[in-house]
């Protein structure tokens, strides 16, 4: 089944998608066809644009192999058939990646997928196409986000770095925690040879990024020995004031030196940071770490998740003085 969904269920997204439209705009890049600018400085977390997709679709389309080639998917054919004109014209005005595809709308759907998961009712994985969002380019440090938003059946692209006014937003296709040899394979399905800033790194200098990359894949590993220590600490007025620190703020230095805030899990190490500084009364520190939170979270989720109290006031946590209370 492909869904439909009539601009009247959604007035208010309409409203933002209007006001959203002066917040960027797509024009060529130099080197990677079309791509999506920003017209003003975007802080982190905020929002760069909301749109609701051109048709969407389960990721493992029908194949009819009694069918000619070029006409093996005929219920994506029908889905396009029933658009509006206008819509479907921008539908085949995206990039086709895959020209060896006998299937020219096949070829396009390969090329411009965006990830949605499951939808109510089915147990398939479900994707989509946008006439804007997906002219988002790649890249393996990726400056914004998008998710999918089921209540307005809506895309959302958050910044996950300020950007500034003028400058090109860039996503992830794949998972950016792979080594880089592994990061161009992945991406040789869309036709084109990453060249970011860190897919053009050479000699030693790749090798560091790829063996900060291995441990950030992996930093989760260890979470519930992490909580667990900041625990013991919390109430062992014996032990530095920074030693639980030291580990978590060597990850949060990966994530910077890779411009890379995985989203499986740098919120559990900006969380025992905060939670550290809270513990021996540290405001500007603990602040600093719950406003990154906050802008993250909304850029992920469209949802600060309760980080905008604590870095209101982190003095009101439960765990604030913490270290202080346990040697009294």
């Amino acid at each position: 089944m492909l869904y439909h969904r009539d601009k009247q269920e959604f007035p208010s997204l309409h409203r933002s998608h209007a006001a959203d439209s002066t917040r960027y705009r797509v024009a060529d890049t130099v080197s990677a066809g079309k791509g999506v600018f920003v017209t003003a400085d975007v802080e982190r977390g905020g929002r760069v644009m909301c749109e609701r997709p051109l048709v969407v679709y389960p990721q493992f389309l029908p194949f009819h192999r009694d069918l000619p080639p070029e006409r093996a998917y005929p219920e994506l054919e029908d889905a396009l058939a029933r658009l509006p004109p206008d819509r479907c014209e921008a539908f085949f005005r995206l990039a086709n990646s895959h020209p060896q595809e006998p299937s020219r709308e096949k070829g396009i759907v390969d090329t411009n997928a965006l990830h949605i998961g499951l939808l109510p009712g089915s147990t398939q994985q479900y994707a989509a196409l946008c006439n804007d969002i997906s002219r988002i380019n790649h890249s393996c440090s990726p400056n914004a986000a998008y998710r999918f938003d089921l209540a307005t059946f809506s895309f959302e692209v958050r910044a996950l770095f300020p950007i500034p006014a003028g400058c090109q937003v860039f996503i992830s296709y794949i998972d950016p925690a792979l080594p880089r040899v592994s990061r161009q394979q992945a991406l040789s399905d869309y036709g084109f040879t990453c060249a970011c800033a860190y897919c053009s790194l050479t000699g030693p200098t790749l090798e560091q990024s790829d063996t900060r990359r291995a441990l950030i894949a992996r930093a989760d590993a260890g979470h519930t020995t992490r909580d667990a220590a900041l625990e013991r600490w919390a109430d062992d007025p014996d032990m530095s004031d920074d030693y639980v620190n030291r580990v978590d703020k060597m990850y949060m230095d990966l994530f910077e030196a890779e411009q890379l805030y995985y989203e499986p899990v740098w919120e559990g190490f900006a969380t025992r940071l905060c939670k550290a500084c809270c513990a021996v009364e540290d405001a500007e520190g603990a602040r600093r770490w719950a406003g990154l939170a906050r802008a993250l979270s909304c850029a992920y989720t469209g949802d600060e998740r309760g980080w905008a109290a604590v870095e209101a006031a982190p003095e009101r946590t439960e765990g604030w003085g913490r270290r202080r209370k346990a040697g009294e």
